[in-house]
């Protein structure tokens, strides 16, 4: 279900509703006029909500999923159906459900008019500063000149928000630190394609970050697609950092400057980014791993190792790697020189 303090729900809709204009099937007319409230992850889905089935793998997520619609494709609509779930068999499911989300909500935008923003009356607010309806700033906080707090944000006590900052559709605990220039619950990045065209991915998820935490200069948290992006207690990220939607990074993680997080990555407690750390989605890092500046991982690391490289490996046997071919560039030149 949408946040109410952060979207506004433009339904109900019809399946009619939801499907007109694409190429989509349905097994039965009947479901024509079945109600639609919301868009939905699969695990967890509701009544009156929609899904959408990509990949076999995806379903997995299916046997606790009470959804009343799908998208899916045709060779796994029989799997959506055994779960009595109304299967809209489409070639392009992400790309369908994309087009659902933007018709069942949206975000609110800074000229919404609704409640007048909570202000404590200790905090700072700079006279440039624009704060969004509903919007709640802690006591002790302190908004720099040029931020844009959108409506609904919750900032705790004792926070320091820098200039030119922008915060939306996220929830801050106490003590935290944003640098100048951050961009703190901004739209991820998604697009896909079906038969009009391309189709950006709304995001209609929240960021959620803990106490003590730092974001550096210029990085960016993107709020979650559906679910949440979250940040632990006492994480540190540096400047130029890009932690993208659905991340997870536990407390006490450091992530140093240039790194990038792919979508649904899960960082555990007290994980140690190198510069420049570049990870694929979906990726899982154990706690307290430790990860070299300039790596790129592409598989799950467990927790306590130490990796490095690009593709990332055991840092053991990426320094063997290293020096075999030290080793093999040193043959290379010597036999050059004896010719």
């Amino acid at each position: 279900m949408l946040d109410d303090r952060f979207y506004v729900s433009r339904g109900p809709l019809t399946i009619a509703d939801i499907i007109e204009g694409l190429e989509v099937m349905l097994p039965d007319p009947k479901f024509l006029d079945e109600t639609i409230t919301h868009t939905s992850p699969l695990s967890g889905a509701l009544a009156q909500s929609i899904v959408f089935v990509a990949s076999k793998k995806a379903l997995k997520d299916i046997a606790d999923c009470k959804a009343t619609a799908c998208f899916v494709t045709e060779p796994l609509s029989g799997d959506v159906g055994a779960q009595h779930i109304i299967p809209i068999i489409s070639k392009t499911p992400r790309a369908h459900f994309a087009r659902a989300m933007a018709l069942l909500g949206e975000q609110k935008r800074l000229d919404f008019n609704g409640d007048e923003p909570n202000v404590s009356v200790s905090s700072d607010i700079h006279p440039s500063a624009v704060i969004g309806c509903g919007a709640t700033i802690g006591g002790s906080t302190v908004i720099s000149p040029n931020c844009v707090i959108g409506p609904g944000v919750e900032i705790g006590e004792s926070c320091h928000i820098g200039p030119n900052v922008t915060i939306e559709a996220a929830i801050l605990g106490n003590n935290c630190i944003i640098k100048a220039g951050a961009v703190i619950g901004g739209s991820g990045f998604g697009v896909d394609n079906d038969e009009r065209g391309s189709v950006n991915i709304p995001h209609f998820g929240r960021v959620i970050i803990g106490d003590n935490v730092s974001i550096g200069a210029n990085s960016c948290v993107d709020r979650g697609q559906l679910g949440d992006t979250r940040l632990g207690d006492d994480v540190k990220i540096d400047n130029l950092v890009q932690v993208a939607h659905n991340v997870e990074i536990g407390q006490g993680s450091r992530i140093a400057a240039l790194g990038g997080i792919s979508g649904s990555c899960k960082i555990g407690k007290n994980v140690m980014l190198g510069g420049a750390v570049g990870i694929a989605d979906h990726i899982s890092i154990g706690d307290n791993a430790n990860i070299a500046a300039g790596s790129g991982i592409m598989k799950d690391i467990p927790a306590g190792e130490y990796w490095g490289g690009s593709p990332a490996q055991p840092m053991k046997s990426y320094m063997r790697e290293v020096a075999t071919m030290r080793r093999l560039a040193r043959k290379s030149r010597n036999i050059k020189n004896e010719i």
